[in-house]
Order: C-alpha cells, then sequence, then structure tokens
C-alpha cells in the first residue's frame, strides 16, 4: 500500500498509511525479512524430488540385500559399493525420465504437482540429458566394477519401468503388474554384481518384491484414485469404480507374497527364526488386506499402506540375518 504524506500546520508529520490511524502506525513493527532456504539446500531438495529419493532409497536396499543373499562371507564391501552406487544411477535415470514423460499428469494431480519438472522450475530437456547420461554411466559402471550381467539386468530394469510401465499407465491397468516386474529386479542386479548368476534364489527375491509390490501399490492406487482418474492414467481402480476387483487382487497376492516368503523353509536356506518372522509378518499382513478387502476405505487403505512399509525391510532383514 503507497505511503501518503498528511500536513499538519507548523510541521510535517511522518507519511502513514491512510486506512490506519495514527496511533497504530507509530506502534507498527515491520515485518520481519522472508527467511529464503539457502541455494544449497534448495538445490538437494529439488533434485531429491527429481530422483524420487524415498523410492531411490528402497531400491538401492532390496540391491544390497541381493547383494548380500548372493555374496560369500566375509562381504566383499568395495564390491557392494559399486552395486550400489551403479544401480543408485540407472535409478535416479529412470525416476527423472519418468518425470519428464509423466509432466503433463503429474501437473493435474495433487500428489505430484509441486515436482520440479511439472512445476516448471527445471526444464525438462535438460532433465532427460542428465538422465541419459546418469542411465549410460550406472550401466556401465555395473558392467565395469561388478559384471556385465549385473548391468544387463539394471538395462532391463530401466527399459521397463521408461518404456512399458510409464506408457502403460495411459493405456491399460496391466501397467502395474510391468511397473511390480521393474521394481522386482533390483535385488536381482545386486544378486548378480556377488554371484554373476541368476538362479532359484535370484527368483525368489524378484518373487518376493514382485508380489509385495502389488498390495502397496493397490492401497497407494485406492488413496489417490481421484488424482488417476483426473490425470488420464487407467489404473485399476479407475477402470474398475466398485474397487472389488483391486481389494480381491490384494488380497490375493498378498497370500501368495505369505507363501512365498516361506519358501526358504521348504529349501532349507534359512534358520528357524526367518521362518517365524516370516510367518508372523505375512500374517499380519494379510491381516490388514483382509480388513482394507472387506471395508475399502481412506482408513484400512493407509493401514494396509503402512503395513506394506513396514513388511519389507523387516522380512529382508530377517533374510540377511538368517539366510544360510
Amino acid at each position: 500500500m503507497p505511503l501518503v504524506p498528511i500536513p499538519v500546520k507548523g510541521f510535517s508529520r511522518d507519511p502513514i498509511p491512510p486506512s490506519l490511524p495514527a496511533a497504530t502506525a507509530r506502534r507498527a513493527i515491520p515485518a520481519p525479512p522472508s527467511r529464503a532456504l539457502p541455494a544449497p539446500i534448495r538445490w538437494w531438495g529439488e533434485l531429491a524430488e527429481l530422483i524420487k529419493f524415498r523410492l531411490t532409497l528402497l531400491v538401492l536396499l532390496t540391491t544390497l540385500v541381493g547383494y548380500c543373499v548372493g555374496s560369500e562371507h566375509p562381504i566383499d564391501g568395495l564390491r557392494a559399493l559399486h552395486a550400489v552406487l551403479g544401480t543408485a544411477l540407472v535409478a535416479a535415470a529412470a525416476a527423472i525420465l519418468n518425470e519428464v514423460l509423466e509432466r503433463r499428469q503429474d501437473a493435474q494431480m495433487t500428489r505430484t504437482q509441486n515436482r520440479p519438472i511439472a512445476a516448471g522450475r527445471v526444464d525438462g530437456s535438460h532433465a532427460a540429458a542428465a538422465a541419459l547420461a546418469c542411465a549410460v554411466a550406472g550401466v556401465a559402471y555395473l558392467a565395469l566394477f561388478a559384471n556385465v550381467l549385473a548391468g544387463l539386468v539394471a538395462a532391463a530394469t530401466l527399459a521397463t519401468y521408461v518404456c512399458l510401465y510409464t506408457p502403460l499407465k495411459l493405456i491399460s491397468p496391466w501397467n502395474t503388474w510391468v511397473g511390480a516386474v521393474s521394481g522386482a529386479l533390483p535385488p536381482v542386479i545386486g544378486y548378480a554384481s556377488a554371484k554373476n548368476a541368476i538362479d532359484g534364489t535370484a527368483l525368489f527375491l524378484l518373487t518376493v518384491l514382485f508380489l509385495w509390490q502389488m498390495p502397496h501399490f493397490f492401497a497407494i492406487a485406492w488413496l489417490y484414485r481421484n488424482d488417476y482418474e483426473k490425470a488420464g492414467f487407467r489404473m485399476l481402480v479407475v477402470v474398475d469404480a466398485t474397487g472389488r476387483k483391486l481389494t480381491s487382487q490384494t488380497v490375493f497376492f498378498t497370500s501368495l507374497l505369505f507363501l512365498a516368503s516361506l519358501w526358504p523353509m521348504v529349501a532349507g536356506t534359512a534358520a528357524l527364526p526367518y521362518t517365524i518372522g516370516a510367518a508372523v509378518l505375512g500374517l499380519l499382513f494379510l491381516w490388514a488386506a483382509i480388513r482394507f478387502h472387506n471395508e475399502p476405505n481412506r482408513a484400512t487403505a493407509r493401514a494396509l499402506f503402512f503395513a506394506s512399509i513396514a513388511y519389507l525391510p523387516l522380512l529382508l532383514g530377517l533374510l540377511v540375518l538368517y539366510w544360510r
């Protein structure tokens, strides 16, 4: 608001806003300066958003678990670090390319509209160039410092996520299945880095991660179904407005996960504490899925989501501790 000088006979007074009494103006305290975040903090915040930091962290955790399960004891820490670093580059590339391709859809959804590319703070073409560089560097790094097989699995993970899953979200509800395959491959990258082979154990890790992602994704889809519909994504919860197919599949996949998690007991590849822990965790997760099926609402969907978040690291921790 502009300040207006008010003339007074015999002397002049400091200008005050015309809408405020003079006494109020004298007591007015200047507003504190805005506290903008320092540039380095803002930069790291944008980078974390670009690479989907929490998702990438989960990818690296599962990669490390795959490496630990596949390696001989004692574990070669340097080789494990190579596996994680190479996978990190590929995972970051996949996340950025996904945001580049979905920038219009992200801008329409409340959950994603503030992402750097969707909000226009980062140029899409520059981000895509950086992502492609990360992808090439990550695959080459794994091939050189781990082995060629690990690099090939990483390349397949990237291609599945970017070239199949991302465009399929606008076409078919089968996108969740394809995305789950991509998300299940990182532990195989870690296992291949340690073992230079893909065998029954690698397939076990892939199966557990694939099955876990289905109820995890379905819970997220239910919570954000209005956003997905607004953006034009063909998620199962959008195609089937009743939600019965989604909740039924949630119970189905969680039941399969419970059974698959007990495979080490049959194969004799994990000690008894793993079997007990896996059974307890699986039953609790299944109970959350059944509750969601019987009463599909935001509360049960959130409970299922948090159950999935707790289940995976606990199961993987047991696997690393008690794998023979």
